[in-house]
């Protein structure tokens, strides 16, 4: 997904990295190649250990200091490195609970480790707004070292997630299931996902809308879809539904994306022709 860049403001960056950094860069790429922009990245500090009540979903720490709901983790355990994210932490009794289990359950006392790398890019000014921008992290453990380039766009507006965690609980209340917070906060960013890769899909980009408010109608829509692939959804068949809320979706994004103003040119205002309507792209393959 598009990393982006406000032109008039500074913009925090992250990546999860795949193993444990004692030291990490970032260089933020122009088009033409040249750095713009290298700044200070920060490494987490955060280590612990797990104990004997550790299972497969939950783990049992010596210590919880400095991990939250949603941080990256990276578990080590015969070798083997596991990535997983917390879903909820009980100061108390030294408990994570992963938005998604663990294919094993850690030996005690395997290395339990934060991976986000996080910096600051500086605003790079309204001369640099454009696509095909790169964010080009490297970072080493000391032995081994990974060099990552993410796409970037400097952009006038950032979109806003039309989704919330809350969306998600409410209909998955509905559908009569309960399920935990990160876990639906992490089904609202995968429903943004598939909304902007499906609007990145008919040719526009999704920051070029002047507002992500008139998506409200598809991200509801493909919250639907999307728990329905968890098998959450009404009635039995639940291939049925699947394609149904599909089409849904499709039908509530194309409607939106069909008459909403776009900024094609980026110039942060909507001109004549781009207030007209779009009468939509047909791709074929041969």
């Amino acid at each position: 997904m598009t990393v982006e860049l406000a032109y008039d403001g500074s913009t925090q960056v992250a990546l999860d990295g795949v193993l444990v950094a004692v030291s990490a860069s970032l260089a933020v790429t122009a088009p033409d190649g040249s750095v713009l922009e290298s700044p200070a990245v920060t490494v987490p500090n955060t280590a612990t250990t797990t104990t004997s009540g550790t299972t497969a979903t939950t783990l049992e720490l010596a210590a919880v200091t400095g991990i939250s709901p949603g941080d990256a983790l990276l578990v080590e355990s015969d070798g083997v490195r596991y990535a997983c994210e917390a879903a909820t932490v009980d100061t108390v009794s030294k408990l994570v609970e992963l938005v998604t289990g663990l294919p094993v359950v850690p030996d005690s006392g395997s290395p339990v480790s934060k991976v986000e790398l996080t910096a600051n890019v500086a605003a790079p000014g309204a001369a640099n707004v454009g696509t095909n921008w790169r964010l080009v992290w490297t970072y080493s453990d000391g032995t081994t070292t990974h060099k990552v380039a993410i796409g970037a766009a400097v952009v006038r507006q950032c979109w806003t997630q039309v989704v919330s965690a809350a969306d998600v609980r409410s209909i998955v209340h509905e559908l009569g299931a309960t399920r935990a917070d990160q876990w639906c906060a992490q089904v609202a960013v995968e429903v943004d996902n598939e909304l902007r890769a499906a609007i990145e899909a008919t040719g526009r980009r999704p920051w070029a809308f002047l507002s992500a408010a008139a998506f409200r109608g598809a991200g509801l829509a493909g919250i639907r879809y999307v728990l329905s692939q968890q098998g959450l959804a009404w009635g039995g068949q639940i291939y049925e539904a699947q394609r149904t809320l599909r089409f849904a979706f499709d039908d509530k994004l194309s409607g939106v994306v069909n008459a909403l103003a776009y900024d094609s040119d980026d110039d942060g205002k909507i001109d004549d022709d781009e207030a007209k309507g779009w009468l939509g792209a047909i791709q074929a393959v041969r």
